[in-house]
C-alpha cells in the first residue's frame, strides 16, 4: 500500500547559522514564530513585515514570501538573499543566517 502524505504533512528541516541549530517547519509556518516558540534568539520587532529586524540571508533553499520583501528591503538585499523572516515559510530545506545585530 501506498503512503500518501497531504501537502500540509510536510516538514522542512531549517539550519540556522550561525549558532548551528536546526528547527522543524511544517508547510505553511514561518521562520520567525517556529524559532521564537523553541527559545532561538532572533531579532524581531513588528512581526508582521514592516520593519526590518528579523532579516536573515537564505544561503540554501528556497522560501515563499508571503509580502512583497521590496516594501521592506533593498532591491540589493533581495538579490543577495535576504529575507524576512516573519513574512516566510519554506519551500525546501532551508540554511539560514540569522542577523545578529
Amino acid at each position: 500500500m501506498f503512503n500518501i502524505f497531504k501537502k500540509k504533512d510536510l516538514k522542512f528541516n531549517v539550519r540556522l547559522e550561525p549558532s548551528n541549530k536546526e528547527i522543524v517547519l511544517k508547510v505553511g509556518e514561518n521562520l520567525l514564530t517556529v524559532a521564537l516558540a523553541q527559545g532561538i534568539k532572533w531579532p524581531h520587532k513588528c512581526r508582521v513585515g514592516s520593519c526590518g529586524t528579523c532579516k536573515c540571508k537564505v544561503l540554501e533553499g528556497e522560501v515563499k514570501p508571503e509580502i512583497d520583501f521590496g516594501n521592506v528591503l533593498s532591491p540589493e538585499q533581495i538579490k543577495q538573499g535576504f529575507v524576512l523572516a516573519c513574512k516566510s515559510s519554506p519551500k525546501t530545506d532551508l540554511k539560514i543566517l540569522i542577523n545578529l545585530i
